[in-house]
């Protein structure tokens, strides 16, 4: 069939998206286009794919005139350029998300069929292991590709038994070490996402640290958990610039004893002055409001004062459960604050951290804290080398799958 701009189009099916793009390709011609995919349902024969490719039809031989027809019209789309409505910017939102998916679908399908060529399982297991913990695919097989790597050397091996001489690299008369394998796995994955769970700035004079992150993503509950684990040795100075929640003041001044002082801070050009004052003698944490788009003024009025503050030690928050596209949009929005850390919520509502790490790594942000539920000052952790390892151990569910499928 062919749209209303003279594209042909047509759907493919196979076992595959690759094979259905490969038989597309035979009939198109390299120059046809990934329009969309659908899995579709086991009808005896296995689950499939359906691939939706387009090529140019009679496009070209009308190029000339749709040449000219630009041309004409080019004062006016310089005139339209900046017009861009929120219809338009949505739209655009969407397919950039559509896009992503099928970027993530082919690169899957293509390590998967990479995974399926190791001669070593180990390798395998681990890049399994990774994508189950929704560790990004390209992270995933850069990390089995320096496995494998570091596994060609005969020191990662334990010897079975007498071999054949000229035989001390071949696998198949070795055997790996289990160990080995996990301690690579823990050195790779800090190594991709810095831990650094603690508050306030290396070698600055007091300790100063803020959270900041989109409304609802548990900012001031978990301020208010590390208020309380750090009064314990020293006393912690609670300021709030969040105006706008009730709720989240009074839930900070409630925590008030003599190791803890609270303060409603209601315009940002006071904070430099109180955080000055403070950071003599208190721990300071600073609790800030979230922003939509339509309050970056206010947002960067925020960043400035913090920024005068000196040495703002800023902690991103962000729910375990984001997905990667969000959590990598709530990370580019909030790069005003300059952020160097990211404190992780909600660890309890989630399976696995996988996307957090991937995006944590992305950005050049370690990891500080992780809280896993509603309890003060019980429910906040430090992040640790076995959180990442835990992240991509096999969990029971799966376990039994694996069982059932030998």
């Amino acid at each position: 069939m062919k749209d209303s701009n003279g594209m042909k189009i047509k759907s493919y099916f196979a076992k595959s998206v690759d094979e259905a793009i490969a038989k597309a390709r035979v009939e198109l011609g390299s120059e046809a286009l990934l329009l969309n995919t659908r899995k579709i349902a086991d009808t005896g024969t296995g689950p499939g794919y359906e691939v939706v490719m387009g090529v140019a039809g009679s496009a070209p031989a009308r190029a000339g005139a749709a040449a000219a027809r630009a041309t004409a019209a080019v004062p006016a789309e310089s005139a339209r350029r900046a017009e861009v409505t929120p219809k338009v910017a949505t739209e655009m939102e969407k397919l950039r998300a559509q896009m992503d998916e099928l970027q993530t679908l082919l690169v899957r399908s293509a390590t998967s069929a990479w995974a399926a060529q190791r001669s070593v399982p180990e390798i395998a297991n681990v890049y399994t292991r990774l994508i189950a913990a929704d560790v990004d695919p390209v992270v995933s097989k850069d990390i089995a590709d320096r496995l494998e790597a570091a596994m060609a050397t005969d020191a990662f091996f334990l010897y079975t038994g007498p071999e054949a001489e000229g035989a001390q690299n071949q696998w198949k008369i070795l055997k790996s070490d289990p160990d080995r394998v996990e301690k690579f796995l823990r050195a790779e994955l800090e190594s991709r996402a810095v831990l650094r769970p603690r508050l306030g700035v290396n070698g600055s004079k007091g300790a100063v640290a803020s959270v900041v992150g989109p409304t609802g993503s548990g900012k001031t509950t978990s301020l208010a958990k590390l208020a309380m684990a750090a009064s314990a040795q020293r006393p912690v100075r609670l300021l709030s610039l969040d105006t706008s929640h009730p709720g989240a003041r009074q839930l900070l001044s409630s925590l008030a004893t003599p190791a803890i002082t609270f303060s409603a801070v209601d315009s940002a050009e006071d904070l430099p002055k109180l955080v000055a004052e403070a950071r003599k003698k208190e721990c300071v944490l600073i609790d800030t409001p979230g922003f939509s788009a339509q309050q970056r003024p206010a947002a960067e009025a925020l960043a400035a004062a913090l920024a005068a503050c000196g040495d703002v030690d800023v902690h991103l928050v962000a729910p375990a459960y984001m997905k990667a596209r969000d959590l990598r949009n709530s990370i580019d929005r909030h790069r005003l604050f300059q952020p160097s850390k990211l404190l992780v919520t909600r660890m309890d509502e989630t399976e696995t951290f996988g996307t957090v790490f991937s995006e944590a790594a992305r950005a050049g942000l370690a990891l500080s804290f992780l809280s896993h539920g509603p309890r003060i000052p019980d429910d906040i952790r430090a992040a640790t080398a076995e959180d990442l390892l835990a992240m991509v151990r096999e969990r029971p569910r799966e376990q039994a799958a694996a069982h059932r499928a030998a």
